[in-house]
């Protein structure tokens, strides 16, 4: 009747346009009969009622979300290679498993969601990878973060009737990217909470993530199933083992290592520079590093696993330097070993110190840490006592117990190494690790730890130009360990041109730098006393002292003695 009066009220117009706005929006029927439904509901309601605000803006919502499907085109392998190659340096690895994946993706047309996980310490390149290969797919790229997340209604979203209704993150993400199929990123999904008075985060995030379940994802905000099939899902964490495990089964995790000296030092050449000289303003010419400044800057003002605090060392480094060519006192900077002292002020890290000569009861180990692998030195000392052994240097229960292996095999061995097996009960062991404020543990010290007890006990010194790592066991086995590729770069960083590793970690050098494996002479050993062979001067397993081949042939002859007298003896109870 208002109509046909021409009396239509503003209310009345707003629905008819938005209907025709429905009408011609891109959606699904089920999607387009739903939010006609709505809209038909607004000519009922107030405009100065809540509900009508809430109800409008969920119809808008659904018209803003992308419903078609969008053509991507077939996965160009050269381009992405090229790109990965380009604006990424090291992490071969990573690089080879991305290209295998997305070779299958090429290859099958219907293969479901890929679904990979990056994972390792902070500033290895796991975004600026993910940001590389959305740029060589040709697709949007998007953030998440759920670290510390509680209730899953941060996935999931609200119910629309509520009053402070939303959406979850995941389709505001597909809103932001304004396509069904961007290349999403979540993040830290190692640092998910866990509250279940507000549902269970993981499980709403394993539907998401499962490529059988998530063509029908249902946002409770939405009320509606949406597809998130055609979403190629990244996400990261820095460590597996806290990765819930519904969330991990679902992904393939590739793992990043972090960067060994030769690897920062061609980064800071070839991406860091000259990122920080644009920003700041400055050309090649008004800022110069020798490498033997930036060797310095990676090894005793950043200890880490990637680049953040490289990064932030050189942006200090390039602020100083346009200041002065701002206020016109130095036309140019070069920063050397001799002058970056006065940039950067005294070095935050010294390291360790590798002996000058052999000395007796001082080895060289290699670890492997958060920032990549370190020197670690381990020395023991031999005095009177009851045969205690002492450990000293914030160590954990695997390190311990390495300490307690490594002496009852030594003890064993005692004729072999010609120790005096009384030296055993009549000394006491104390073993220490230096920088005792570091909390040390792990399976990979165990023949270092042999070798400075067998040192000590034997009084043969050690040599002082050969590292090692490897962990034993009771009866003298050596174990293989991990992160051999970041322990080789540490010896060969401070000099150290021989290196003793297990026999079944000889596969892992292809892993490290052929500069490095040319210029050092590895000795592969598969028993405790081959180590013993190597790294011990005056050791000869074939040399027994005289005093020892006399107590030996005495036992035997007391023996003999004992054995005839009980036989006498039986003899007259007869």
């Amino acid at each position: 009747m208002k109509r046909e009066l021409g009396e239509a009220g503003l209310q009345e117009k707003e629905v008819t346009d938005l209907k025709e706005k429905i009408i011609e929006a891109p959606l699904p029927p089920y999607v387009e009969k739903q939010v006609l439904l709505e809209a038909e509901r607004l000519r009922l309601i107030s405009t100065a009622s809540a509900e009508y605000g809430m109800l409008r803006t969920h119809i808008d919502w659904l018209l803003s979300l992308p419903w078609t499907k969008q053509e991507c085109g077939e996965v160009d392998l050269v381009r992405l290679e090229k790109t990965l190659t380009q604006e990424h340096f090291g992490q071969e690895k990573v690089k080879e498993k991305i290209l295998e994946l997305f070779s299958i993706r090429k290859l099958k047309k219907d293969l479901k969601g890929i679904v990979l996980c990056f994972a390792g310490p902070p500033g290895t390149g796991k975004t600026s990878l993910a940001q590389s290969i959305a740029k060589a797919l040709g697709r949007k790229f998007v953030r998440v973060s759920v670290a510390g997340i509680r209730d899953e209604s941060e996935i999931r979203g609200t119910r629309s009737t509520y009053t402070e209704a939303f959406p979850g993150k995941i389709l505001r993400s597909i809103k932001e990217a304004g396509c069904n199929n961007p290349l999403m990123m979540i993040e830290q999904i190692d640092k998910m909470a866990t509250d279940l008075l507000k549902g269970e985060p993981a499980a709403a995030l394993a539907q998401v993530l499962n490529p059988e379940k998530n063509s029908n994802f249902l946002d409770n905000y939405l009320g509606m199933p949406y597809d998130l099939s055609d979403v190629i899902f990244v996400t990261t964490a820095n460590i597996v083992d806290e990765i819930p495990g519904s969330v991990l089964d679902l992904m393939e995790v590739i793992e990043f290592s972090g960067f060994i000296e030769e690897e920062k030092l061609e980064i800071a050449k070839k991406f860091i520079l000259p990122a920080q000289l644009k920003k700041h303003g400055l050309t090649e010419q008004d800022l110069r590093f020798t490498d033997e400044a930036l060797k310095k800057i990676i090894r005793q003002y950043t200890v880490e696993a990637g680049i953040r605090s490289l990064q932030r060392e050189m942006e200090n480094l390039c602020r100083r330097c346009a200041r002065a060519k701002a206020s016109k006192e130095f036309p140019s900077c070069e920063i050397t070993t001799e002058n970056l002292e006065e940039y950067l002020g005294s070095p935050i890290y010294i390291p360790d110190i590798v002996p000058k000569k052999p000395e007796v009861g001082v080895a060289i180990g290699l670890a492997w840490t958060e920032a990549g692998g370190d020197l670690m030195l381990i020395e023991a000392l031999k005095m009177e006592g009851s045969g205690q052994v002492i450990s000293t240097g914030q160590l954990g229960e695997v390190m311990k117990e390495s300490i307690q292996a490594a002496h009852s095999f030594v003890r064993s061995k005692a004729e072999i190494l010609g120790i005096n097996y009384d030296d055993f009960t009549n000394h006491d062991i104390h073993v220490h690790f230096p920088s005792g404020a570091i909390p040390k543990d792990g399976p990979s010290a165990g023949i270092t730890i042999s070798l400075v007890i067998a040192s000590v006990m034997s009084d043969k010194p050690i040599r002082n130009d050969v590292a090692m790592t490897g962990e034993v066991s009771l009866r003298g086995r050596v174990i293989p360990v991990a992160g051999v590729r970041e322990k080789v770069s540490a010896a060969h960083r401070v000099g150290i041109r021989f290196i003793i590793l297990p026999k079944g970690n000889e596969k892992n050098l292809l892993d490290v730098p052929e500069k490095i494996r040319k210029e050092t002479k590895f000795i592969f050993v598969e028993r405790i006393e081959e180590v013993f062979k190597t790294a011990l001067l005056d050791y000869d397993e074939d040399q027994k002292g005289v005093e020892e081949i006399l107590r030996r042939e005495i036992g035997k002859i007391v023996k003999v003695q004992k054995r005839k007298a009980g036989k006498k003896k039986v003899a007259k109870r007869r």
